[in-house]
């Protein structure tokens, strides 16, 4: 697998002063993912359906700067509804060897941010609030001819991509 077209180097670059995401979305395409662990990141990446792609790029990860990528199938919208970070976190398979006495060292939850590629105005919101019950960072793509539904601000890359961060 190469290097991701300069759109997705652009969040790659954008998501680099975080250890722990997760990427929301992961689909067929987890260069991002797949990037990030390279660089030495933790990342969890779903999707509703988790493709064999992922999974593949997920059993393929073995990267010397330590980073890891693991792929789960979870859907944003019904996370988003979830009241307990906990929950979120063990749902998709977050620090459960982390908990002490029932909490994680992290107050982040262990997550830094939660990010997406080519996002969708109908599962913004849902990703934000993910981000939100996380108390993660939360920057994304969209699909180019959509303007974000929810409250940015705005990353320019030199590619031209624009980088969304909402929280």
């Amino acid at each position: 697998m190469g290097p991701p077209p300069p759109s997705e180097r652009a969040l790659v670059d954008a998501l680099d002063p975080y250890e722990r995401l997760i990427e929301v979305g992961v689909g067929r395409r987890p260069s991002v993912a797949r990037s990030l662990a390279d660089r030495g990141r933790e990342v969890v990446a779903f999707d509703v359906a988790v493709s064999e792609a992922a999974r593949d790029a997920a059993t393929e990860t073995r990267t010397p700067s330590g980073g890891t990528l693991r792929v789960v199938a979870a859907d944003v919208t019904a996370l988003a509804t979830v009241d307990d970070g906990r929950e979120v976190r063990r749902a998709l398979g977050i620090g459960a060897s982390d908990e002490v006495g029932g909490e994680t060292p992290n107050a982040a939850g262990g997550v830094d941010a939660v990010y997406a590629r080519n996002l969708p105005a109908e599962l913004q919101s849902a990703t934000v609030a993910l981000a939100e019950r996380l108390d993660a960072a939360c920057l994304f793509t969209t699909l180019g001819f959509e303007e974000p539904v929810v409250g940015v601000s705005r990353r320019a890359a030199a590619s031209g991509t624009v980088v969304y961060v909402a929280r």
